[in-house]
């Protein structure tokens, strides 16, 4: 909007966005449903979900020749990124496939950008992390991507947009920033379908991305706005999923991380 300053904070993971947002050091933050959860659990949230923001994202790579699904980790080493979704959805998926991280499977703990370079010198057979580091260990020829990362209650959640409670009393503000994610969403993947032409200038032009890379990703992300039922479901999975694992004791009350009157923006 005319007049407006925008400034980007770049973080080092979701704890540091969450705790600024709690502290009022960051306005809106982009998150997923698994430090929040544990936070909503405690009583100790008052952000909220105004808009969804990414769909996807999230990757399971098995070393290409070795692993080809969840059930050929059995005895082998993972490398797992800090707590969050990404060890949420492993633990999930482990355990639908008779499993368990830290008996049938060993987990190395590794930060995201060190996990394709483990993978390519076989110090581990798998890794789950993020995007584009997935899609460049499929590109190059070293993994294969495990489609089974979809298949647990949180399905292709990535983040959500939050507003502090400090923007939340400055409604007209967070309406703005809604209509700037939608028009951002709507640009980059319009109707849920990825406009290739806009992402290429996007990732190859202004983010240097190599264009098999680029084409390739495009399988696992997507821009979205609009936080509906079927998102509301996979927070409630993703709590649900936290309580199966001992995350938390208690799964919170959901409502009091929506806000509902941003959503239908």
């Amino acid at each position: 909007p005319a007049n407006w300053t925008i400034n980007v904070i770049p973080v080092k993971g979701a704890a540091e966005i969450q705790d600024a947002l709690e502290s009022g050091q960051l306005d809106f933050g982009l998150l997923g449903p698994y430090s929040t959860l544990i936070a909503a659990s405690e009583g100790k949230l008052t952000s909220k979900i105004v808009s969804m923001t990414a769909r996807q994202g999230v990757g399971l790579i098995g070393r290409k020749g070795e692993v080809a699904s969840v059930a050929d980790l059995k005895g082998k080493k993972v490398a797992v990124p800090p707590p969050g979704i990404q060890v949420l959805i492993l633990n999930e998926l482990l355990r639908t496939n008779g499993l368990t991280l830290g008996k049938d499977v060993t987990g190395v703990p590794l930060a995201y950008a060190d996990h394709p370079t483990a993978l390519e010198r076989g110090d581990v057979a798998a890794f789950i992390g993020t995007e584009p580091l997935c899609t460049k260990s499929v590109v190059a020829g070293v993994g294969v991507r495990l489609n089974e990362v979809r298949d647990t209650p949180v399905k292709d959640f990535n983040t959500a947009n939050w507003a502090s409670s400090k923007m939340l009393a400055k409604p007209e503000i967070v309406r703005e920033v809604v209509q700037m994610q939608k028009k951002a969403a709507e640009y980059l993947t319009p109707g849920g379908v990825n406009d290739k032409a806009v992402w290429k200038e996007l990732l190859v032009t202004q983010f240097g991305y190599d264009v098999a890379t680029y084409e390739a990703v495009l399988q696992n992300i997507g821009a979205v706005w609009e936080f509906d039922a079927n998102r509301e479901a996979q927070v409630r999975g993703a709590g649900k999923m936290l309580l199966d694992q001992k995350g938390i004791t208690s799964e919170p009350d959901y409502e009091t991380l929506f806000a509902r009157e941003y959503w239908n923006a």
